[in-house]
């Protein structure tokens, strides 16, 4: 996926919250940015970073509880073959 189709997969799924930090950082990507979302950018992109990190770790965190969930069944198909 191209970072402004991220961008829009973004704009549909995230919080209403990040949508101006969003479309600030489309409009400086394709070089038609102004000093106003240079300005939201400034203050708004680390706070969205670190919401993005913690969704991220939740989910390998809920990714890694349902493959210790299921473990047995791998390690059974492992074997079988042997």
């Amino acid at each position: 996926m191209s970072k402004l189709g991220a961008a829009r997969w973004a704009l549909k799924r995230l919080p209403s919250r990040w949508k101006r930090v969003i479309e600030s950082a489309i409009k400086t990507y394709k070089g038609i940015g102004d000093r106003k979302d240079r300005t939201i950018l400034k203050r708004d992109a680390r706070k969205f970073l670190g919401f993005a990190s913690i969704r991220m770790i939740a989910f390998d965190i809920a990714l890694d509880s349902r493959r210790q969930k299921t473990a047995y069944l791998r390690k059974s198909r492992t074997g079988a073959g042997r």
